[in-house]
């Protein structure tokens, strides 16, 4: 009996990697044959959407691929969920949040108003740690500290670096 559980056990573990790998791949084909790269769709909404981007994902929608972004506009005190077609590089807006001035006035929101770390400079400083496909960004405070947690795809799995939005500095996640 408890070979058997050994086996059944083996074999789950083996599958759901063979399941995590298998989405590894497709996510790796869906980047590499859309029209609009990650970073040429963060672009995009940066020149076209007034604020701060906190948020950057890949997402899947009906069977097609699609960005999904959050951009923080300060001055109108709103959060903005756009997502965007990767194949076309149509944007529409998803959601939009009226944020309360005392929720702005914590230490993400003002780090992220005046640090002058950008998504983009973020996902710069995190390239020269990993190299490989972006996939997901995101802003987090944990512990006190403010920070990009940026992930890409590699040859070797996903890999995770966090910059700091003080310091502008990369870190390399281990696994």
């Amino acid at each position: 009996m408890r070979l058997l559980k050994e086996v059944v056990l083996g074999f789950f573990l083996v599958s759901t990697a063979a399941l995590a790998g298998q989405d590894d791949v497709l996510l790796r084909l869906a980047i590499e044959n859309a029209n609009i790269k990650p970073e040429q769709a963060i672009q995009k909404v940066v020149d076209q959407y007034p604020g701060n981007l906190s948020e950057f994902e890949i997402d899947d929608e009906d069977g097609a691929m699609i960005y999904e972004f959050k951009v923080i506009d300060h001055k109108k005190g709103v959060e903005l969920e756009l997502m965007m077609d990767a194949e076309t590089g149509r944007i529409w807006l998803d959601d939009k949040e009226t944020i309360p001035s005392n929720i702005l006035k914590l230490k993400k929101y003002q780090l992220l108003m005046n640090s002058g770390v950008t998504l983009q400079k973020a996902v710069d400083e995190a390239r020269k740690l990993v190299q490989g496909l972006l996939i997901n960004v995101e802003l987090e405070q944990e512990k006190g500290i403010v920070f990009f947690e940026i992930e890409f795809l590699t040859e070797k799995g996903e890999r995770k670096v966090i910059v700091d939005l003080q310091s502008g500095k990369p870190i390399p996640v281990t696994r």
